[in-house]
């Protein structure tokens, strides 16, 4: 009784204030014991539209996308009961009208920032939703930065609700990102890099390429660097940036590789011969398992300074380089097989020398060479045969320094 007494004995604007304030801060508590309740009676006619319709879930995490950012919408409805209740000065009504507005603008950046993680959670589910297809690699760096955008809107719209002045800052925030973008743009510039990497797919761990400065097997690619093992096993660590830059070689996607050679048959074969040979080739090529038929080029091209010149050419269907090497093994020893059996000989690289015909001469300081007195045929003559023997007073290697020119 006391204390009613004494409520009773305050003025009644005070009494007045008091009252609402307590009827204010009833409705927030009561709104905010009772969110949960409320948004499950919000949500519960959206789950059984959806989610009893459809049997992905997808569906599902959509509903726990909108569970927050709901509830934060019911705060703002509270906080907007409780202003109506309070409804005193005019700073007051501004107060509670940018703290129900600041809750809206949550709800909304929340809804956001939940359906970025939920969409770019997997590059499937990525394609699912929007159709892009992006790299596995790729897809916790475009959800980074997604959310990372929203935080800094959302920041920048909240102060402006505020009557922040936010220009200063988007200013001061610029000038510091291009220091920071000078201070770090070799690792910019390998990130970047790493998303061409990714994306383009020049090449992938366990292929074999070739680059200007390393050759061998990718073993790892990073934020940063791409790691190489050569064949003499030394382990490279080559920066994204200067890679991409690089022409790139990738020998692990080859579906087939080039057999291109030359053979030379000795001079003396006939055309019956070269024919027969030709032919035969050709049929062995086209008859082997891995060769690709329609590739095969099998031609007497032209006439060598030591031997008839044959083109083989084709197409082997194996990617792997050991393997590709034992096919080509096998296909010599065949051609070496019927060359043989044609009676035919590969022929090796020779050099004839001519000396025009040589005599004696004395000129009263001794003897020495002199060309014949009929001169005008040269005669080849076998380097062993140049010998002081025939030429007294002459060794072979100063009859081999009269030679007039190389065939």
């Amino acid at each position: 009784m006391v204390e009613l007494e004494f409520i009773r004995s305050l003025p009644f604007e005070l009494r007045n204030t008091v009252g609402r304030i307590l009827l204010a801060l009833l409705a927030l508590l009561i709104i905010w014991l009772l969110r949960r309740l409320l948004t499950s009676l919000i949500l519960l006619p959206l789950k059984r539209l959806v989610v009893e319709r459809t049997a992905t879930q997808a569906d599902d995490m959509l509903i726990s996308v909108a569970e927050t950012p709901i509830r934060l919408l019911i705060v703002a409805g509270g906080v907007a009961l409780a202003g109506q209740i309070l409804s005193t000065d005019g700073a007051t009504v501004r107060f509670v009208g940018n703290l129900s507005r600041t809750f809206v603008i949550l709800a909304g950046f929340m809804f956001l920032y939940n359906g970025a993680g939920l969409i770019a959670a997997s590059s499937m589910r990525l394609r699912y939703l929007t159709g892009i297809r992006l790299d596995e690699q790729l897809v916790p760096f475009v959800r980074t930065a997604l959310k990372m955008i929203l935080i800094a809107l959302a920041v920048v719209v909240l102060l402006q609700e505020w009557d922040y002045d936010v220009s200063g800052l988007i200013a001061g925030l610029g000038l510091g990102g291009l220091a920071f973008s000078l201070a770090a743009q070799d690792t910019l510039a390998n990130l970047f890099a790493f998303t061409t990497i990714v994306s383009d797919r020049p090449f992938m761990v366990g292929e074999y390429i070739v680059t200007p400065d390393v050759t061998g097997t990718v073993e790892h690619v990073g934020v940063r660097n791409v790691r190489i093992r050569q064949p003499d096993q030394a382990y490279v660590t080559i920066p994204n940036a200067k890679l991409t830059a690089s022409a790139i070689t990738n020998w692990s996607r080859l579906q087939k590789r080039w057999l291109n050679f030359h053979i030379g048959v000795a001079y003396g074969t006939t055309s019956d011969q070269m024919r027969k040979l030709v032919q035969r080739i050709r049929e062995m090529l086209k008859a082997q398992e891995k060769v690709d038929p329609d590739s095969v080029v099998v031609l007497f091209t032209d006439f060598g300074d030591s031997s008839l010149n044959v083109l083989v050419r084709c197409y082997i269907l194996e990617s792997n380089w050991v393997k590709f090497h034992e096919h080509r093994q096998e296909i010599n020893l065949n051609i070496m097989d019927i060359v043989a059996d044609l009676g035919l000989s590969l022929a090796s690289p020779r050099r004839s020398l001519y000396i025009e015909n040589l005599s004696l001469m004395s000129d009263g300081q001794g003897a020495r060479l002199r060309p014949a007195s009929t001169p005008g045929h040269a005669q080849p003559l076998p380097l062993d045969e140049t010998s002081s023997a025939q030429y007294p007073g002459a060794s072979a290697g100063e009859a081999g320094n009269d030679s007039d020119g190389e065939d």
